[in-house]
């Protein structure tokens, strides 16, 4: 019998490091990832390569930067010359599934899975403007919740949608919620899963994203006065690009007009989005406790993490925004499984990293095209050979390098930035970038010097030549086409 770990990839969708009661939130509710929390090694320096959705799951699953594996932003398809870690991890011989969202756009992803259900669930919440939610043919969430006697629908077809910033607590019952029905068709897989093959069992939740729809008692959890203050300050966005103002005037945007909102509206959105953080708790906890009932925890590794963070009114911005703060950036990462040694680790690591991880915890040899790090050594209690001193992250038309005390943002062909002291300054409150330019200087060498390390040298697609310096003697390759 194969006796290799399974593996249980959970995420979430817009979930921030600092939105859990295990990493310091005083008011929201997460006993399930609690536990999990103190279960496992928790990397409380784990930020990811993208902002918004596709571009960063797509550097979850190929282990690679955006600006290699071309998903740039929302809507772009994963070249068909990317190997996912889903097909990588079939190859080794597991059984894969996908169970809720995983937003990855690519053919050969889709036939690495073995079994899939309820992806696409969510429809287009931008389709309807007019009250209505009209549905021909439903989907398998749809019919689930028409068979209970229900009528499921979203976006602007809940009551005041863009006025309440997308807030508005459900009416429907609390199984069906979508994340609940996610969480019920990934403890219908684990509960079948086959004791000879090991699985790579991808669960995606798609909260707490919005709309904000917490149902039942989540719905009620929380009230606009029992939530945390806003992280702001006067002068904020007055010394941030003047991007950050155009955003907040946008006609287009699906809140627009929010930053007139007043603080009670993004109160009562912060509520309703901590309501969501707590529904999906408890699907967490009961998929540990499947888990624990057939038998499977003790050879599972369990790994729990977002695709990117949330402004949540930070700044006087509502959901997310295509900026690279902190709020956006920063995300959970926990890791459980037999022989690892549970405990906090302030290691910089990125989400490129657990594609080499999951390799080497499968047995596996890691691809040379992978660009992340391998952080089984810190798993097993012992320290990264090669730790980090700098992350990486980039937007469309932005990029940034983050160390333990500075943040450089980086405009291309523009003549402004950011810059934080990320020590002192930890909500990016205020910009720097004109007060110091030496430190300015010194960052934007730190990141010329990343785009080098960061490069795709060594995909298999390439045709190189190899040779030797006839002056140096050094090995040389050298890039090419017909």
């Amino acid at each position: 019998m194969d006796d290799r770990p399974n593996i249980l990839l959970i995420t979430t969708d817009h979930l921030r490091y600092d939105t859990l009661g295990c990493h310091g939130d005083p008011v929201i509710r997460t006993p399930n990832i609690d536990r999990l929390a103190a279960q496992s090694v928790d990397f409380s320096n784990y930020f990811v390569q993208n902002p918004v959705c596709q571009p960063s799951r797509a550097s979850l699953m190929t282990g690679r930067y955006p600006r290699n594996h071309g998903v740039r932003h929302n809507g772009s398809r994963l070249d068909q010359n990317e190997m996912t870690l889903m097909e990588f991890v079939k190859r080794e011989g597991y059984a894969t599934a996908c169970v809720g969202k995983h937003h990855i756009a690519q053919e050969r992803f889709v036939k690495a899975l073995d079994h899939v259900s309820a992806a696409h669930i969510r429809r287009n919440w931008r389709e309807r403007e007019d009250g209505q939610y009209v549905v021909e043919e439903p989907n398998e969430l749809e019919q689930y919740v028409r068979d209970r006697g229900h009528e499921y629908t979203t976006g602007y077809a809940l009551p005041h949608f863009r006025a309440r910033l997308g807030a508005v607590p459900s009416e429907l019952p609390e199984d069906c919620h979508i994340d609940a029905y996610v969480g019920k068709k990934g403890k219908e897989y684990l509960q079948q899963s086959q004791p000879h093959q090991p699985f790579f069992l991808w669960l995606g939740f798609y909260g707490p994203h919005h709309p904000y729809v917490p149902s039942g008692r989540f719905g009620r959890m929380y009230t606009g006065d029992d939530v945390p203050p806003f992280a702001r300050a006067e002068s904020d966005l007055a010394r941030k690009p003047p991007e950050y103002r155009i955003y907040c005037e946008c006609h287009d945007h699906k809140y627009r007009g929010f930053s007139r909102a007043s603080d009670t509206t993004f109160r009562e959105m912060k509520a309703a989005y901590y309501g969501m953080v707590s529904q999906i708790d408890w699907q967490v906890g009961e998929i540990l406790d499947t888990l624990d009932e057939n038998g499977l925890a003790d050879n599972t590794i369990v790994v729990f993490t977002s695709d990117h963070g949330e402004f949540l009114g930070d700044h006087g911005i509502p959901a997310k925004a295509p900026f690279l703060l902190d709020c956006m950036l920063h995300v959970p990462f926990m890791v459980r499984g037999p022989d690892m040694a549970p405990r906090q680790t302030d290691e910089l690591t990125e989400e490129v990293d657990l594609f080499p991880t999951v390799a080497r915890l499968t047995g596996g040899e890691i691809p040379a095209w992978v660009q992340g790090q391998d952080l089984s050594p810190a798993l097993g209690g012992g320290v990264l050979p090669n730790s980090r001193d700098t992350v990486y992250a980039e937007m469309v038309d932005k990029r940034c390098v983050r160390t333990r005390e500075w943040k450089y943002i980086h405009y291309p062909g523009k003549p402004h930035g950011e810059l934080y002291n990320v020590s002192s300054d930890p909500h990016e409150l205020r910009n720097l970038y004109t007060d110091r330019p030496d430190i300015v200087t010194r960052m934007r060498q730190r990141y010329y010097d990343t785009l080098d390390a960061t490069e795709d040298l060594v995909h298999p697609t390439y045709q190189r030549f190899s040779g030797v310096d006839p002056e140096t003697g050094e090995e040389l390759t050298h890039y090419h086409t017909w």
